[in-house]
């Protein structure tokens, strides 16, 4: 037992672990992708290039923090957290997974308490704004429908990819450019075609993400007898679908990417990296152990972070001519 979990269970004695599962060292990634998400919205954008113009105290109102709070607070601790505590709680895990390695044996009623958390969730998210309310919504019910049971979604070879490509990688831009909109004080609605492709764009490129969280975590499924993905097509397939998923990501994300030669470029780069060290992958996974694979996977986050910072900086790069 690590001092960090000696700690805690001292501190908050067995409730400790139902805020393990919630699997925090999560929550910088998915926040990282929901600032995408905001600073990508148009009139966030314009209120903070506003605020930059305008004289103090005109500008200080232009943003609200308050719904950028209730934002994180809905998607991040609340649908996010519930979403790994509700999956803990039917899978019971024994070996590593994603962000938490070792975990205790989970806690009597977790599923009750991770289904409160994401109901909870919907009262933050109504104070952002409707539009962002039915997203979180939605993600509450695929939720539910990809662990639960009588559903079960997790076992369908595909379904799986497809529930979390909508749900991580699309849900999370599109709940980031309409808590974007609405922290800049803008009438509710629908992004525009760039934001569109941004989440098509991040969509697939979670698709291409998460065939990599499974590899390491194969034996474990066969064992328990879930269908994922990986189980049933087998690791080097696997790949091969995410490089796949990895082009069609490019497409979308350069096409709406800023025109300006500087961002797109670097941009171009990082998605690059990210298809060469997928093909790597591929080439030497017969040679992988489970351990190998998982910190393959945290290497890909890294990449992730460096496609959403090229991502932004076509958005606030400064104007550049040849």
């Amino acid at each position: 037992m690590t001092r960090a979990r000696r700690l805690g269970r001292r501190l908050l004695g067995p409730s400790f672990d139902h805020l393990l599962f919630l699997r925090p060292r999560q929550w910088p990634i998915l926040t990282a992708q929901l600032a995408v998400g905001l600073l990508a919205a148009p009139a966030l954008r314009d209120a903070i290039f506003s605020r930059r113009a305008l004289p103090e105290p005109a500008a200080a109102t232009a943003v609200r923090p308050d719904v950028l709070l209730w934002a994180w607070l809905a998607w991040v601790l609340c649908l996010n957290g519930g979403t790994l505590a509700f999956n803990s709680a039917h899978d019971r895990d024994v070996d590593d997974i994603a962000y938490l390695r070792a975990p205790p044996p989970p806690p009597p009623r977790l599923a009750v308490f991770a289904l409160l958390l994401m109901a909870a969730g919907l009262l933050p998210a109504l104070l952002v704004s409707p539009r962002f309310a039915a997203v979180t919504a939605a993600c509450v019910l695929l939720s539910v429908a990809y662990s639960h049971p009588a559903t079960r979604w997790k076992g369908v070879p595909g379904l799986d990819l497809a529930v979390n490509a909508v749900g991580y990688g699309a849900g999370t831009t599109l709940a980031g450019l309409l808590a974007g909109r609405a922290a800049a004080g803008r009438p509710d609605a629908w992004p525009d075609g760039p934001g569109w492709l941004l989440t098509g764009g991040f969509a697939l490129l979670f698709g291409s993400f998460y065939p990599m969280t499974q590899l390491y975590q194969i034996d474990a499924d066969r064992t328990r007898g879930d269908r994922t993905l990986a189980t049933a097509v087998g690791a080097p397939r696997s790949l091969e679908l995410a490089l796949l998923l990895a082009v069609g990501a490019a497409a979308l994300l350069l096409a709406g990417a800023d025109p300006r030669t500087v961002p797109r470029l670097i941009l171009g780069l990082t998605l690059a990296m990210w298809g060469l060290a997928a093909a790597a992958w591929r080439q030497r996974t017969p040679r992988l152990t489970s351990r190998q694979h998982e910190t393959r996977m945290y290497a890909a986050l890294s990449l992730w972070a460096l496609i959403d910072a090229a991502v932004l900086l076509g958005y606030y790069f400064p104007p550049w001519t040849p």
